[in-house]
C-alpha cells in the first residue's frame, strides 16, 4: 500500500480536507443503505442486504452524476483504509477455539471445500479468460465468507475494483442459488435437518446468509449451518496467507525463494490486525459489548467501504469477462452443493 499522505499533499491537513467530501459521499450513502436495508427491504428478502444496496447506490451514483471528481480521493479513502480498518474491527468477533470444538467431521469437509473452491475458481479463471486471480478471488468468496474473505484477499492479490464486484456477484448468485434450490429440493426429498444443515453451512457465500438460509429450512438445520459455518470462517486467515504466499513466489525471478523476511513484507499487515482482535476475544479480553461494539463500527467502515467500491466502478469498462466470472460462480454453486450432499449423506451413515 502506498504511504498515507503521499508527498504531494504536504501533510495530513492538507490530505485530510481532500478527503473528507469523498469520504462523507461514502458514508451518507452507506447510512442510507443500512436504513433502506433496515426499513424497506422485507425480512424475507435478507438476500437483499446493506452489501449489495451500497455497491450500486455508488455504482449508479458515479455513472449518472458527472464531475465527481473531487470526490475521488475521499472515494479511494473508503475503498481501501477504511476496508482494512473493517477487516481489523472484525477480527473481535471471530472465536479461534470454535473450529476445534465443532467435531473432526465438519473440520474436514470444511478442509477439503475451500481448497476445492479456491484452486478449481483458479484453474476455471485462468483456462477461460487467462485470469487466474480473478478465480481466486471467486473461489476464496464462495469457498469461505463470502464478503469478508474477498475483501480481505483482494489487497493481498492485487486485485482491481471491477474484479471485487464481480466477486461479490458470484458470491451473491450462490447465496441466491441455495435459498431458492435447498428448500425446492430438500423438502420433497425428505432432507434430515443435519444434512440440510451440511449442506447450508458449506454453499452459501456470507454467513448471515447461511445462518437464515438453515433456519428458513428448520431450526435444527439453522444450528448446524452455524457452527459448520464458524469452521469456514476460521479458516479465512490461512487461506490469505497461503494465497500470498503463492503470488510472491510467483513474482520472484526464477530460483529465488521466499524467505519469511519477504512475505512478511507482502503480507497485508490489517491480518495482522484482525488476528490480534481475534485472540483477544477468544480470551475474553474484549468484553461481549465491546466484541458487539465492534461488529457495529466494522459493519460502518464496510458499508463506506462499499460505496466507494461501487463509486470506483464505470459501467461502460465492464465486459463480457465480468458476466464470465458468474458463470464461474454458478457452476461452483452446483459443484459444492453435490459435494456438501454425498459428503454429508457418507458421514450420516457411518
Amino acid at each position: 500500500m502506498s504511504k498515507i499522505p503521499a508527498k504531494h499533499y504536504g501533510g495530513w491537513g492538507n490530505y485530510t480536507l481532500n478527503i473528507m467530501p469523498g469520504l462523507i459521499f461514502c458514508f451518507a450513502f452507506g447510512a442510507l443503505a443500512r436504513w433502506m436495508d433496515d426499513h424497506i427491504v422485507p425480512e424475507e428478502l435478507f438476500i437483499v442486504n446493506y452489501v449489495l444496496i451500497a455497491l450500486l447506490l455508488g455504482l449508479i451514483i458515479r455513472n449518472i452524476l458527472p464531475g465527481l471528481g473531487k470526490l475521488e480521493d475521499g472515494i479511494e479513502f473508503a475503498s481501501k483504509i477504511c476496508l482494512f480498518i473493517g477487516i481489523v474491527l472484525l477480527g473481535a468477533t471471530l472465536n479461534l477455539v470454535e473450529i476445534f470444538q465443532i467435531g473432526s467431521s465438519a473440520i474436514i469437509m470444511v478442509a477439503i471445500s475451500i481448497t476445492l473452491c479456491i484452486f478449481l475458481c483458479g484453474w476455471m479463471g485462468k483456462k477461460i479468460f487467462n485470469n487466474e486471480r480473478w478465480g481466486h478471488l471467486v473461489g476464496a468468496g464462495i469457498g469461505v465468507c463470502g464478503v469478508s474473505a474477498i475483501m480481505a484477499l483482494a489487497p493481498a492479490i492485487k486485485a482491481r475494483q471491477r474484479e471485487i464486484l464481480a466477486a461479490i456477484g458470484a458470491s451473491l448468485l450462490t447465496d441466491i442459488m441455495v435459498l431458492v434450490g435447498l428448500p425446492s429440493i430438500g423438502h420433497p426429498l425428505e432432507f434430515s435437518d443435519t444434512l440440510a444443515g451440511f449442506i447450508a453451512g458449506v454453499v452459501p457465500s456470507n454467513t448471515a446468509q447461511c445462518i437464515a438460509i438453515g433456519h428458513a429450512y428448520s431450526d435444527p438445520a439453522g444450528v448446524v449451518a452455524t457452527i459448520v459455518k464458524s469452521a469456514r470462517n476460521a479458516f479465512m486467515p490461512v487461506v490469505i496467507l497461503v494465497l500470498t504466499y503463492i503470488y510472491v513466489r510467483r513474482g520472484l525471478p526464477v530460483g529465488e525463494k521466499v524467505t519469511p523476511v519477504m512475505l512478511w513484507s507482502k503480507f497485508p499487515k490489517f491480518i495482522v490486525g484482525l488476528l490480534i482482535a481475534a485472540t483477544l476475544g477468544t480470551l475474553g479480553i474484549i468484553s461481549p459489548q465491546g466484541i458487539e461494539w465492534s461488529d457495529e463500527l466494522s459493519t460502518w467502515f464496510f458499508v463506506t467501504c462499499f460505496v466507494g467500491i461501487g463509486a470506483g466502478i464505470d459501467i461502460k469498462s465492464l465486459g463480457t469477462r465480468d458476466l464470465t466470472v458468474l458463470g464461474i460462480g454458478f457452476l461452483m454453486t452446483i459443484l459444492l452443493a453435490l459435494y456438501a450432499y454425498f459428503y454429508s449423506s457418507i458421514i450420516l451413515l457411518l
